[in-house]
């Protein structure tokens, strides 16, 4: 890869900017770059990722052919065959609706009447075009976030929960088939849910962990904090992830302060009212951000010395 200084007229970007400039995480351009070559960065002597605005205009115009429901791999072989790519719209024609929106209409339709069997293969038939955070991002968070919402109308909870299930089934699944990702050196960390909420959160962010070369083991429903005193010498962890919900007491925050004393590891807690964060952090315990993404890099970050 050439020295960027060798260029002394081209304009660089580090990564974090191109994803505040096209609205895709870091963790995904990382795997357009690993797994399709879509983007090809310089390097800094460190290692750090660096963009020219023709790769940002080049990002800009992928997401423009996945918000048409082009799957990546099509997107890929246009880009190979230097095709001429589209620029990236400045609004969608409402009579122009893209694929996304026939997924959403038949994935709704299927929940509205509880049509497993449907549900199962309009899963199947997105993941075989598109990956995993792609189709989240697109399609099955933004109508989990509709049935949430709307839960308290008529069989509103029964279709959340149908859902939920569903999904986080998928989610599992999908954590399990990515295990090989992970190398033996590769931090293990402990995800558990300290509350009766769903782990459909849990479990986006233990596949977006994996992605980013972590060994995130996820344990499903509730765990208390004696619980997790119990199971932490079970495995040489390097670090815990909690799902703590936003209804913390006192005695619950001193459980939490002594499980991450006792174990002796970062604790990372998740799902809190921001109005806690300051009375988290005096307890010792690290707050991640609302953002699934940027939460996922913090950990990363602080557990390993990867580069940029």
């Amino acid at each position: 890869m050439s020295n960027p200084a060798s260029d002394p007229q081209m304009a660089y970007f580090p990564i974090r900017v191109v994803s505040s400039e096209t609205g895709v995480n870091a963790i995904t351009l990382r795997a357009w770059e690993r797994r399709y070559g879509l983007i090809t960065p310089k390097r800094t002597a460190k290692g750090h990722r660096l963009y020219t605005e023709q790769d940002i205009r080049l990002v800009r115009q992928v997401v423009a052919l996945l918000n048409r429901g082009i799957p990546i791999s099509q997107a890929q072989a246009m880009i190979n065959n230097g095709e001429e790519l589209p620029e990236a719209p400045t609004s969608i024609s409402p009579s122009r609706p893209s694929q996304w929106q026939h997924y959403r209409e038949r994935l709704h339709k299927s929940v509205q009447t509880f049509d497993d069997q449907q549900v199962a293969a309009l899963f199947q038939e997105v993941s075989q075009f598109f990956p995993v955070d792609v189709a989240m991002r697109f399609l099955f968070i933004p109508l989990y976030n509709h049935l949430r919402d709307n839960s308290r109308q008529t069989l509103g909870m029964a279709r959340l929960r149908f859902y939920s299930a569903i999904l986080q089934a998928r989610l599992a699944a999908r954590l399990s088939e990515d295990s090989e990702q992970s190398g033996e050196e590769a931090p293990l960390i402990l995800m558990a849910n300290c509350t009766w909420d769903d782990d459909i959160q849990q479990l986006q962010s233990a596949i977006l962990l994996k992605q980013l070369g972590l060994h995130p083991v996820w344990f499903s429903g509730m765990l208390t904090p004696e619980q997790l005193t119990e199971l932490l010498p079970a495995r040489n962890w390097q670090a815990v992830v909690l799902h703590i919900g936003s209804d913390q007491n006192d005695m619950q925050l001193s459980q939490l302060q002594r499980l991450a004393r006792e174990g002796g590891l970062p604790l990372f807690v998740a799902g809190y009212n921001s109005n806690q964060q300051s009375t988290l952090l005096a307890h010792g315990l690290i707050t991640l951000d609302d953002d699934i993404h940027q939460a996922a890099l913090t950990v990363r970050d602080l557990l390993t010395s990867l580069p940029e």
